[in-house]
């Protein structure tokens, strides 16, 4: 009995219907009719079983039309007002008594009004690509501390209160004004120098405080080696894809001085055909640099001039912060 074997991709790009179970079921099919990219010939196969998807998602401006030109009132529509909700949201949130109360309400009502202005934005699924796993996935999780000593707090403190005293409370205003020079004092070289004819050092009371969490970075790097003309012009498209979407366009009109941002990505890791659920979840990000090199090992063409070999390296960062608990209960 001979056995027939039915691609199920021609020149690196994968076929609707023989994929529908795999990696691409997800791109196949939709409404948006996406183009869809892959490398290298035999992803999928059980040499080539572990793929990386991207999704590619293009920014739509709100009210923005293609080939329009557009100038600044055009731009600015609805910009004032937002601008004037975060300031009426400043305002609201300085209504209590207690200063402390009063400035964290601000910053939270700040915060949310300016989380609604700036998330006004809108995206569309253009493209897909298929990858293979590379040899190194890296991603980085950083967190942010402010080193500081007990003395410089309670020297800001004092100063505080110093300069409420100023403004009626004349007890408070002369008391911290001299704490405020004795610390002052302490910290000098003299002062230092003297506590070192006693064999005693000044201790600072050296604290770390917790600053915050940076968005979550990670880098991917690919080796093309195109089996064939067909497979060589994939390459070429895939490459000239994620330069493409890592790229913002500039919106016509008021002098070309407004951009629109580059695409996001959303990445999944697949397995046998099935999300690999041992590895962390992606979420939504962005391309910081593209590094394309055509001559890793010296130049080399094939006879129609494409690069024999070409090197691909990408910085993704995520544009959502990641906390414990999308750590814990999503698996990111």
């Amino acid at each position: 009995m001979a056995i027939i074997s039915i691609p199920t991709s021609i020149g690196g790009v994968s076929i609707p219907g023989a994929a529908l179970k795999g990696p691409l079921g997800k791109l196949f099919g939709n409404k948006n009719k996406v183009e869809i990219l892959s490398y290298p010939r035999d992803l999928q196969s059980a040499t080539r079983n572990h793929v990386v998807q991207f999704r590619i998602n293009e920014v739509q401006p709100i009210g923005y039309e293609q080939g329009k030109s557009y100038g600044f009132p055009e731009i600015f529509k609805g910009v004032g007002n937002s601008a004037e909700n975060i300031k009426d949201a400043a305002l609201e949130g300085f209504k209590g008594n207690d200063f402390l109360e009063k400035s964290i309400g601000a910053v939270g009502a700040v915060a949310e009004q300016t989380k609604i202005a700036f998330t006004q934005r809108k995206t569309r699924l253009v493209a897909g690509i298929n990858l293979y796993m590379p040899d190194t996935l890296e991603f980085t999780s950083a967190a942010s501390y402010n080193q500081t000593t007990l003395l410089e707090v309670a020297s800001s403190v004092l100063e505080s209160l110093h300069d409420k005293g100023a403004k009626g409370f004349r007890p408070i205003n002369f008391a911290a004004g001299i704490a405020a020079s004795t610390i002052a004092k302490a910290q000098t070289n003299a002062a230092k120098l003297g506590l070192a004819s006693q064999g005693l050092a000044l201790n600072p009371q050296q604290q770390l405080m917790f600053d915050g969490i940076d968005f979550r970075s990670f880098q991917m790097s690919f080796t093309f080696t195109p089996f064939s003309k067909d497979e060589s012009t994939t390459v070429k498209n895939i490459v000239k894809m994620f330069k493409t979407h890592a790229a913002p366009r500039i919106v016509t009109g008021a002098a070309g001085m407004f951009f629109i941002p580059p695409s996001t990505f959303n990445l999944e890791f697949f397995f046998n055909g099935a999300e690999n659920k041992n590895i962390g979840k992606v979420a939504e990000c962005v391309i910081e640099s593209i590094d394309v090199n055509y001559a890793p090992n010296g130049w080399s063409s094939h006879t129609d001039g494409s690069p024999v070999q070409t090197t691909m390296s990408i910085s993704f960062k995520e544009i959502v912060l990641i906390d414990r608990e999308l750590i814990e209960s999503k698996g990111y």
